[in-house]
């Protein structure tokens, strides 16, 4: 899941038109909790990372088992820091409506997203506790299958969450990286 992108970037330098200095601090607010996303995103990606050459070099029933100890550690971390960034995004004090109607819409996305999580750490709990190759081989199936869509629905998620942060950096009046690569310089 790479889900790295820029969030909301430039927000704390925004100059709007249109919109008074409480939209512009309710935006800064919003964009502070979207932003701490970033990190344990970044933290996960390098777990699964690590998890994946692991896994990769793994030779045996309790090298497999190892790994997927390690995957599941690093899915229930991941979910444990999604729900406090909901908690966070629920704090905020958002007057503006449309900016309450995207945080719930961002808090629907990465909760979604927490469950898909569950789902594949569970698929992956039938790996952890095979007991032999037998038993490894006849959960592989069933795993392969709610990994996959897990997997499916996490990609899903991912892009309805980069649509999101797309809306919410035009609302703010932030410019987008990829905004910012298409508007020719100003001389």
């Amino acid at each position: 899941m790479r889900l790295s992108r820029s969030i909301l970037l430039g927000v704390a330098a925004l100059t709007l038109t249109g919109c008074g200095s409480s939209t512009v601090a309710q935006c800064n607010a919003f964009a502070d909790v979207i932003n701490q996303a970033q990190v344990f995103k970044n933290e996960f990606e390098t777990e699964i990372d690590s998890f994946t050459q692991q896994a990769q070099g793994a030779e045996s029933l309790t090298d497999i088992q190892t790994a997927a100890s390690q995957y599941i550690g690093a899915v229930d971390k991941v979910v444990g820091s999604i729900d406090g960034m909901v908690t966070s995004l629920n704090d905020l004090d958002l007057a503006d409506e449309q900016l309450s109607d995207y945080r719930k819409g961002y808090a629907d996305i990465i909760t979604g997203s927490a469950k898909e999580l569950q789902v594949a750490g569970e698929a992956m709990q039938l790996v952890a506790d095979a007991q032999s190759e037998t038993d490894l081989s006849n959960v592989l199936e069933e795993f392969q299958s709610k990994a996959n869509t897990a997997f499916t629905n996490l990609q899903n998620l991912s892009q309805n969450e980069a649509t999101l942060v797309g809306d919410i950096n035009t609302y703010c009046g932030a410019d987008t990286p990829e905004a910012e690569a298409e508007t020719p310089a100003a001389e």
